[in-house]
């Protein structure tokens, strides 16, 4: 028998992973060509961290595994694609950040929109984590709660004018969107946190929702970037809540206005501009603890939570055509026969906010007052079941109606591509009893359903894919 190798001899004998590439590619045939799967990117929901960690070892999951498209195709590991819009921010705001996270660019948040609700047109400037997205080499993509009504937005924007033409936006850009436990009619439960019942975006003075808002104020002002980058970055430099932008007057003493006009004047028009607004809306601390312009309006993320937003948004969005529409459908709450209202199942894996909001989520009525209410008294009770955050109701698509040519409902998690029919336009429910609103994401827990959810979503992109590479 040949001798044992030494420690130092067997790393002579360790391949890198290029070298290993290498050898598999000298032991393929000829005429066999490496397929590369289209890309996924994931979309945080409402307060969502930000961190590749929320989602697992998704590469580990997207491993292709040896799989083959055809007898001389091989494919490749699919692409993951981690994307930080702002957690709190309005889903216009978010979906312009994901636009120019992917395709690259300093994101634009429209004129007209800022002008409108007072913050700076412009805000960061991303190099690109995917520049060549375009409706011919479009993304899968996959949000979680808020994540899945933001990238619906995202494709009502890519068909609108609201991007430059030579960036050539197209909602084909999208190949599928898949949303879990997303509220893509709002919800309720923004109510009960602080959001008032009318269409004004304010927030009760007192409630949860208005502490929350002074707490991410204080940490945008205080804007301690080591801490940002461990931690949360609200990604909200365009409302201008730094105390850098609050105190910095150094561009107006006198020694600095020759260098100052210098760089005005070799910046574009529109940075000039941009400076301009820079120095006139910025927002002090103890004016956004009183009454902040930010949260006290439309423009972020629990206002178009609501009901109300939600119900404004549907009027306009349409589905197209060309993409895949998938929602996962979470509910944990059981029918009292008695008051018609919705109570939560006890478990002891379910944290006890969760089980109060869900008990109040499934027995909220508007008040008698309110103005215009977006849902009639009669049609309520459609939305008292639900996830703990979510109602299912609002879960399963953003239309009021189900017809064969708009969903078709399942129960359960797909198993096997083979066995489920796939079809663009159409909005393919699935319906989960007994899961929280983070039952099948975040994936931190690893927990069996949810590892199940993800095999059968990557069986569900490698469908979609073999469809659209024909």
């Amino acid at each position: 028998m040949p001798p044992e190798l030494f420690d130092n001899e067997l790393i002579q004998y360790k391949l890198t992973e290029t070298e290993h590439d290498l050898v598999r590619s000298l032991n393929m045939n000829e005429d066999e060509t490496f397929v590369e799967p289209t890309p996924v990117v994931f979309v945080e929901g409402f307060l969502g961290p930000g961190k590749p960690a929320y989602w697992g070892p998704l590469e580990k999951i997207f491993s292709s595994s040896d799989d083959r498209n055809n007898k001389n195709q091989k494919l490749k590991n699919r692409r993951c694609i981690y994307i930080t819009p702002g957690c709190v921010s309005s889903l216009h705001d978010r979906a312009i950040e994901i636009f120019y996270q992917i395709k690259g660019g300093r994101v634009d948040y429209g004129e007209e929109h800022s002008k409108k609700y007072g913050h700076s047109r412009y805000g960061r400037e991303y190099p690109g984590l995917y520049p060549e997205w375009s409706a011919s080499k479009p993304l899968h993509f996959l949000g979680h709660s808020l994540g899945g009504v933001t990238i619906w937005k995202l494709q009502q924007l890519l068909a609108s004018d609201i991007f430059p033409n030579y960036l050539n936006p197209h909602p084909d850009m999208i190949l599928s969107l898949t949303a879990v436990s997303s509220p893509l009619k709002g919800s309720q439960s923004v109510y009960l946190l602080g959001a008032t019942t009318d269409s004004t975006g304010k927030v009760r003075p007192f409630s949860f929702g208005a502490w929350l808002g002074r707490l991410v104020h204080i940490y945008e002002y205080l804007d301690i970037k080591w801490l940002k980058s461990i931690t949360y970055d609200f990604n909200v430099d365009h409302w201008n809540l730094s105390f850098r932008k609050n105190w910095d007057f150094s561009s107006l003493l006198p020694w600095n206005i020759k260098k100052a006009t210098n760089t005005l004047i070799e910046e574009k028009n529109e940075l000039m501009q941009e400076t301009a607004n820079s120095l006139c809306l910025t927002y002090g601390l103890l004016q956004c603890l009183y009454k902040s312009p930010w949260f006290n309006c439309v423009d972020n993320a629990p206002y178009d939570m609501t009901i109300h937003a939600m119900k404004e948004l549907n009027v306009t969005s349409k589905t197209f055509e060309k993409t895949f529409y998938r929602t996962y459908v979470a509910s944990i709450t059981c029918e009292d026969h008695v008051t018609n209202y919705h109570q939560p199942k006890f478990s002891f894996s379910l944290p006890i906010p969760i089980y109060f909001l869900s008990k109040y989520t499934g027995s909220f009525k508007f008040p008698e007052n309110t103005p215009d209410p977006p849902i009639s008294y009669e049609e309520m009770y459609k939305w008292y079941e639900n996830d703990g955050i979510c109602p299912k109701y609002s879960q399963v698509h953003p239309h009021h109606d189900c017809s064969p040519d708009k969903c078709k409902h399942q129960k359960g998690l797909p198993e096997g591509a083979a066995l489920c029919k796939i079809e663009a336009g159409i909005w393919d429910v699935w319906e989960n009893d007994n899961t929280s609103h983070f039952g099948l994401i975040s994936v931190c827990y690893e927990s069996h359903k949810q590892k199940l959810f993800f095999k059968g979503y990557k069986e569900y992109l490698d469908q979609i894919d073999k469809l659209y590479n024909r």
